[in-house]
């Protein structure tokens, strides 16, 4: 019976057994390895701060973030230096909720539509570290500028709670959603998925907000400020929570790699 290619290979290799390395000539090339990573001009020193390891993750963020981030921060700006904002003012703020929180999360996924993963599990940093990293840059990035709009809001219209619900609300509620989707569709889901939902999102929010909003004029919501608060809070936990689970939770399941990085 002929040999296949592949039983011909492991007869060769089980004739031709690899000379096993010397101890000492192991442990100086390991040695001289490191030596030789550490002097490197991009070499980051073991007991290097978070925020150096932070800083070193920088260039490797997508350059089209960073323009719609100041983008929703000059409409920010721009929108909320009236001492009146209407209706269909808060309800064009609210889409920058889904919007902000889809960044860090089309980072991440990146990874797998270059096919670059496995090659950022073997780096200096496995998956987990540098999705976690991301996730804080970009986030970051994100919650500044939700401070300073509520910051704005809250000087010119006394009323941050308002603007936690059209804004901070849709953002952590859209965070959630994608965290999740992350989180059980892994490789599946792409920017196209997080964008589908991001626009239904934008749409279900809206029209939930206008109606909110025609209630509170009504005088018919007195205890909206502290619902909104307290689902701040609970959207908040949930979406570290998620966030967290993303960066941990990551094993194979039935013989399908989801995430490399155990």
């Amino acid at each position: 019976m002929k040999k296949t290619g592949e039983q011909k290979m492991k007869d060769f290799l089980a004739l031709n057994q690899a000379p096993e390395p010397l101890p000492e000539k192991a442990a100086h090339l390991k040695q001289e390895v490191r030596l030789r990573a550490e002097s490197m001009a991009f070499a980051l020193p073991q007991n290097s701060s978070l925020p150096d390891r932070l800083l070193r993750q920088l260039p490797y963020i997508s350059l089209w973030i960073w323009p719609i981030q100041l983008l929703v921060l000059l409409l920010f700006f721009l929108l909320l230096r009236q001492k009146a904002v209407g209706m269909e003012t808060l309800i064009l703020l609210s889409f920058t909720g889904p919007l902000l929180a889809i960044l860090p999360m089309a980072d991440i996924i990146r990874s797998f539509g270059c096919n670059m993963w496995e090659m950022e599990s073997a780096c200096r940093y496995d998956f987990r570290q540098i999705t976690a990293m991301h996730l804080c840059i970009i986030g970051s990035g994100d919650i500044f500028i939700l401070i300073f709009g509520c910051c704005l809001y809250g000087k010119r219209l006394s009323a941050t709670w308002e603007f936690s619900l059209y804004i901070i609300l849709p953002f952590l509620i859209s965070s959630c959603i994608y965290l999740w989707e992350l989180n059980h569709f892994s490789r599946k889901c792409n920017i196209y998925m997080l964008s589908a939902t991001g626009t239904m999102l934008c749409i279900i929010g809206s029209s939930g907000l206008q109606h909110i909003y025609h209630l509170i004029q009504a005088g018919r919501l007195q205890w909206i400020p502290a619902f909104t608060m307290t689902a701040v809070i609970a959207f908040s936990t949930a979406a570290v929570y998620s966030a967290v689970r993303l960066c941990t939770n990551l094993k194979r399941k039935e013989g399908v790699t989801k995430w490399n990085l155990e």
